[in-house]
């Protein structure tokens, strides 16, 4: 199969010449008429793309290989119960280990008054053949029905809307069900993150993710009246969005229906081996008391909050250099008991094997803190083994460690760009 390209970043398409802004709608780059066919679309996948988006792309070409003929199956998915359309712009994802596809959709909505169409603006359409992946699609249904609704000032990406539709654009007859999210610029923070040398956030600006982060779970998961548990909370599913037209940053969690992989996939692949794939590290790096399928029923908050921890580390470190649950047991029991975070996880693992002696002195004897109290206290208290001693999302938020550096953290995530 031909490989297509994204000459760009995925979440940046623009002209020859153009500036670094995105192209807004109504600018030529954006209208129907030059993103009709597919095969011009971009996408983020190339080996990695969702079963949907290669079936997509090969239909595509084959409408097209006569320059004679135009393409005749235009990318729009119509919601048939508000008639409004959803144009697929860019490929930015995919979910349910790559049966579903995630796009950036260009929607506009139907006003039945007028036959003027009203561009609305970007959205995240995530989509998944009913028919073939009939396992995956109760999955996302039931996530969508059970979800959180989307709002403006939330905290978590919630979901604007739920519908099946039957369409043409894959092969005849499609019946696909989608799942309409608000559109987040910069992907998520494993994305941006994969954009880096070295992968990892400072101290400043973890605080400023995590805060949001907190602040999601206290107020609209960990509610009491509506308790419920996040699961899968890592870096992957929080999702960065800026506006450009006012400069204000969003930092959101995903949350059910709202989740997928945002990852560049030329990192994802084979960046890991041998260690385990951070995308499961909600699996691999779950809390004692539900690590094990014999053990999924005993989540709850103390859970999520663990994880939270387990994120700290992921963006403090970069990758986690472990091969199994024992490596990363080794790791947590070593911090306890130190009380106090490593300069580098790698070389700690490195002393436990027995290598590298002579290059390991200075860290066997380094006295001095590689990281603040503040942040080592937040981490130590989300890694307590009785989940029962572990603090709650408000009692986390009162921590000296969180701060409000949001316009040095949006400075950083622009420059992923560059």
């Amino acid at each position: 199969m031909t490989k297509i390209q994204n000459p760009y970043n995925p979440y940046l398409p623009k002209e020859t010449g153009s500036t670094s802004f995105p192209a807004y709608i109504g600018s030529p780059s954006n209208t129907p008429d030059n993103v009709s066919s597919f095969a011009s679309l971009p996408h983020r996948f190339d080996s990695n793309r969702s079963s949907l988006s290669m079936r997509f792309a090969r239909v595509s070409r084959s409408s097209i290989s006569s320059p004679e003929i135009p393409p005749v199956r235009e990318p729009i998915i119509i919601d048939p119960e508000t008639q409004d359309k959803y144009l697929l712009n860019l490929d930015i994802g995919s979910f349910s280990d790559g049966f579903g596809a995630v796009y950036r959709a260009l929607y506009t909505e139907h006003k039945p008054d007028t036959e003027i169409p009203v561009k609305s603006g970007y959205v995240t359409l995530k989509i998944i053949d009913m028919n073939g992946s009939e396992t995956e699609s109760r999955d996302l249904w039931r996530q969508g029905k059970a979800g959180l609704t989307d709002t403006p000032y939330g905290k978590i990406i919630g979901s604007k809307r739920l519908f099946s539709a039957v369409t043409n654009i894959f092969s005849d007859n499609d019946e696909l069900l989608c799942v309409v999210l608000p559109y987040m610029s910069e992907g998520s923070l494993r994305y941006i993150l994969s954009t880096r040398p070295q992968k990892k956030l400072s101290e400043e600006f973890i605080s400023v993710v995590l805060k949001q982060v907190l602040i999601a779970l206290r107020d609209e998961i960990h509610v009491e009246f509506n308790q419920r548990v996040h699961n899968t909370l890592n870096a992957g599913d929080i999702f960065v969005h800026i506006d450009y037209a006012t400069q204000d940053i969003l930092i959101k969690l995903a949350y059910e229906a709202s989740v997928y992989d945002s990852e560049n996939p030329n990192h994802a692949n084979n960046q890991y081996a041998p260690f385990m794939n951070p995308k499961y590290i909600f699996r691999w790096g779950a809390a004692p008391e539900v690590f094990g399928r014999e053990n999924e029923g005993n989540s709850g908050p103390k859970s999520d909050i663990w994880l939270l921890g387990i994120t700290a580390l992921e963006l403090v470190y970069g990758d986690l250099p472990v091969r199994n649950r024992r490596d990363f047991n080794y790791i947590v029991d070593k911090i306890r008991r130190k009380k106090k975070l490593p300069k580098s996880l790698k070389k700690m693992m490195i002393k436990r094997d027995g290598r590298f002696k002579e290059v390991m002195k200075n860290l066997v004897n380094r006295k001095k803190r590689a990281f603040s109290e503040e942040f080592e206290e937040i981490v130590l208290a989300c890694l307590r083994e009785n989940p029962v001693n572990r603090p709650t999302a408000e009692q986390l938020l009162n921590a000296p460690f969180f701060t409000d550096a949001n316009d040095r953290f949006k400075q950083f995530v622009l420059n992923a760009r560059n």
